[in-house]
């Protein structure tokens, strides 16, 4: 059976994610796949499935030596001999070293032009049937590069594409087909347009399922790969979740996350930063225990997890948290080498609506998990009053009490709410970013995209209180920027203005010290502080007991008119 195929993209820039060398070579040159996309991740195989014996097979034009090495911190080779026009090795996993992986190198000995290459094993699969659901939102040039990706590929077990369009905008008569099928979705977000796909997923009766952003960029191979290492799963780990790793599309060399864990205060992501082209890193990223979530760029799990109910209306933010944390504690999140796939980073994709979702999910989330108790929200509602605070974002504030308001309702807030009509309230009400050439002061060379977050505060801003208590004509005049998603309170600190902008965009808003709204809302602030602390059980009660009605298969039907 057919394990992994050796990729090898039309595209040079990055190659060395593919290759080490070149695919035509000369006499004496040679090309080495001990690379992110196209070694052999023998131990999780070892782990997880039954295989046992691994053939390698390729088809190059020449005359080469091919060797079949492991790399688990020093390079050893397996086996190896001289060919003609293609090879064929192998090699026995339990003889292996127990941490590492498996690669070809091809040393010509003639002129070569290496075609391609593949990993199996003489393995017998379970019987899956796998769908993709993929959720949009006006993004028809993403859907559609995708979906023809899609359709060009071939897979063993994913059956169908559901594409649920939350926008409605896609033409569904000309995209659907006998594997591709379109389904205009009511615009409840990420959450809702994720549960329809695990709603068709289910009434569909596939085994498995792959949520999938529709902006990612992806090889069709990894998902070809995911979903028959899922078929040959040893019986104990058939209940196994595979996360893909998140891959920025800026710097397709650093590896952004490899599944996630949620402590209360933030996620703690796996193998953060990690340069890929590093042998190192992939000997690193084949022990990842401890994996609690992985997001919904793409994920593959049993249609089965349905079962305990279906994800919270949490519209977008923390429903892949949420979701991952609820799975049964013997479930395995597994991840690998090579399957990933490239998106945006998210410092480029800052909304100041995502600070309304973030608040009120996350308090639920650890309200139902017991992360904290009213005075750890009340806290965390005064972390956000005093970051917008501090950053002169005052026209956020009133989300944040409102986010705090809602999680207080309780679940009946979410069981009556019109999520497509609160989201378009909250849009009209957050600052509108405006066109850079618009805003007062702003000069191309202010631009400052490489700049890091500092949150530091000092002794001055914290006596000042982040500046406000600063005489006016004491503040610097002159008017700096800096990226929205990386703005600290030491930006702002002395400072009458800055032009916050979206990073790497042309647009941002031009936030000035307001006094008067300092003191307004510090002291508003006070009322909702004692409102978390002795309101917070009572709604903390309130999801949990309402879970199950919250997360049914009932609810969810009802609520997007199925």
């Amino acid at each position: 059976m057919l394990l992994q195929s050796l990729i090898i993209p039309e595209k040079t820039q990055y190659s060395e994610l593919y290759y080490r060398g070149k695919t035509e070579l000369a006499a004496g040159g040679a090309v080495s796949f001990d690379t992110y996309y196209n070694s052999f991740s023998y131990t999780k195989y070892c782990d997880y499935t039954s295989v046992e014996r691994i053939v390698f097979n390729c088809r190059f034009s020449g005359t080469a030596r091919v060797e079949l090495c492991v790399f688990d911190g020093g390079e050893h080779i397996i086996c190896g001999g001289e060919f003609s026009d293609g090879a064929e090795l192998s090699a026995e996993i339990i003889l292996l070293p127990k941490n590492g992986f498996l690669y070809p190198r091809i040393t010509a000995a003639s002129d070569v032009t290496f075609e391609c290459g593949e990993y199996s094993a003489d393995c017998i699969p379970t019987d899956i049937s796998c769908c993709i659901a993929i959720c949009t939102y006006k993004r028809e040039s993403f859907v559609l590069r995708n979906t023809a990706l899609l359709r060009a590929a071939e897979f063993s077990f994913i059956r169908r594409v559901f594409v649920v369009d939350n926008g409605n905008t896609l033409n569904s008569a000309a995209l659907s087909d006998g594997f591709i099928e379109v389904l205009y979705n009511r615009n409840f977000g990420g959450s809702g347009g994720f549960t329809r796909g695990l709603i068709e997923a289910k009434d569909g009766g596939f085994t498995h399922v792959i949520l999938m952003d529709d902006d990612v960029e992806f090889h069709p191979q990894t998902l070809e790969q995911m979903t028959v290492f899922i078929s040959l799963l040893k019986e104990k780990y058939r209940k196994s979740w595979f996360s893909a790793a998140m891959i920025p599309l800026d710097d397709p060399s650093c590896q952004f996350e490899l599944g996630a864990e949620w402590n209360g205060k933030r996620s703690v992501v796996h193998k953060h930063n990690a340069n890929i082209l590093d042998r190192t890193t992939l000997l690193d990223d084949l022990d990842n225990p401890n994996v609690e979530y992985g997001g919904w760029w793409t994920l593959l799990m049993p249609v089965s997890v349905t079962d305990g109910g279906l994800p919270y209306p949490f519209f977008i933010k923390f429903d892949d948290i949420e979701y991952g944390m609820r799975k049964p504690e013997d479930t395995q999140i597994i991840t690998m080498n090579g399957i990933a796939v490239r998106h945006d980073a998210f410092d480029k994709k800052k909304s100041f609506v995502l600070d309304y979702y973030n608040l009120r999910n996350e308090l639920v989330v650890n309200a139902v998990y017991g992360k904290y108790g009213g005075a750890g929200a009340a806290k965390r509602f005064m972390y956000e009053i005093a970051k917008h605070l501090s950053l002169y974002r005052y026209d956020n504030i009133p989300q944040v009490f409102r986010a705090a308001g809602d999680f207080l309702a309780g679940a009946e807030f979410f069981l009556s709410c019109d999520e497509e009509k609160l989201n378009g309230e909250l849009i009209k009400s957050v600052p509108k970013l405006s066109p850079l050439g618009d805003i007062c002061g702003w000069d191309e060379s202010l631009r400052c995209d490489d700049h890091v977050l500092d949150k530091r505060l000092s002794p001055a801003m914290i006596l000042t209180l982040g500046g406000h208590l600063i005489p006016v004509f004491m503040l610097k005049n002159e008017i700096s920027a800096v990226p929205i998603s990386r703005t600290g309170a030491v930006d702002c600190f002395g400072k009458r203005a800055v032009i916050q902008y979206q990073l790497g965009g042309g647009a941002g808003i031009l936030a000035k010290r307001s006094f008067g709204k300092f003191l307004r809302y510090s002291f508003a602030s006070v009322g909702m502080v004692f409102r978390l602390i002795f309101g917070f059980e009572k709604a903390k009660k309130s999801f949990i007991e309402k879970k199950d009605i919250l997360c049914s298969e009932k609810f969810w039907r009802d609520h997007l008119g199925i």
